[in-house]
């Protein structure tokens, strides 16, 4: 007897297609008993170099108090690792950097480059900035401290040091030429004026003579980098009896004299 049976078509689509198994989650093995240490959870972005510098640490012992890790060249977004012992970073002082420039880090500085700007050696940088525990590692928006730069100023030009009058301001720094009155003005962490008050809308810096109640003014421009502005001005006669210098937030473009509240203050004292 004859049987028609049906020949499978092999090459039908359901024959033909391969079954790709599901992937299975790769299990993230728990950290180990950490004795005096810390549980830390890794974020985006977090190597355990860069994890083992911001705790003050040296990488091999990192490394040692986490064997469930066998690869520390590869680890995943929320696993969480001993760091072995509680350490505080290193903070800068309540007075920080009180002999130089407080700079704000922006992409692409390295510590090299920002000594070569400013003109000091990268050993002063580094030996005023204690907080950094790994000069090749600084991120943008850190601030550091710029040492007075090992070229002497020129005679009659004094710098002045702006130190915050409210809290959130950063600094800045003030350099004034005496005898041929001219000013150089940066500022560092200023907040939009209407952030203090509505009513403000602009920020100027003052050279003062405060027993003759004479106010040189100097507008004070955003130069194009976050929370950095500057300023440049030059008037007749001489700064010989100024003795300070501050920015203030205003409420009316082009005032003739400070009224509104003083963000930063310096004291300029004229050489003898």
């Amino acid at each position: 007897m004859y049987h028609n049976y049906e020949i499978p078509n092999y090459m039908s689509p359901m024959m033909n297609q391969q079954v790709t198994p599901m992937p299975m989650p790769v299990p993230v093995p728990d950290p180990p008993a950490c004795p005096g240490g810390t549980i830390y959870t890794i974020q985006p972005g977090d190597t355990m170099f860069r994890i083992a510098n911001r705790y003050g640490i040296d990488l091999t012992e990192l490394i040692r108090a986490n064997p469930q890790i066998p690869n520390p060249n590869v680890i995943y977004v929320g696993q969480r690792i001993c760091i072995p012992r509680i350490v505080i970073p290193p903070t800068p002082p309540d007075v920080f950097c009180p002999d130089g420039t407080i700079y704000i880090v922006q992409r692409g500085d390295t510590m090299f480059n920002i000594a070569r700007r400013f003109g000091v050696t990268l050993e002063r940088l580094i030996r005023a900035n204690p907080q950094i525990p790994d000069p090749n590692v600084i991120d943008v928006g850190q601030k550091i401290c710029v040492p007075v730069p090992d070229i002497p100023l020129p005679v009659g030009i004094v710098k002045v040091e702006l130190r915050p009058e409210r809290k959130g301001v950063l600094g800045g720094t003030a350099f004034v030429n005496i005898p041929d009155p001219t000013v150089w003005i940066s500022t560092f962490g200023l907040p939009e004026p209407a952030k203090i008050d509505s009513k403000l809308v602009c920020y100027y810096a003052w050279v003062v003579d405060r027993d003759a109640d004479t106010y040189f003014r100097v507008d004070l421009k955003d130069c194009g980098l976050p929370g950095i502005m500057a300023g440049y001005g030059k008037t007749k006669g001489t700064f010989v009896s100024y003795d300070e210098v501050i920015v203030t937030a205003e409420a009316v473009i082009s005032v003739k004299k400070p009224t509104g509240p003083v963000l930063l203050r310096g004291r300029l004292v004229t050489p003898r």
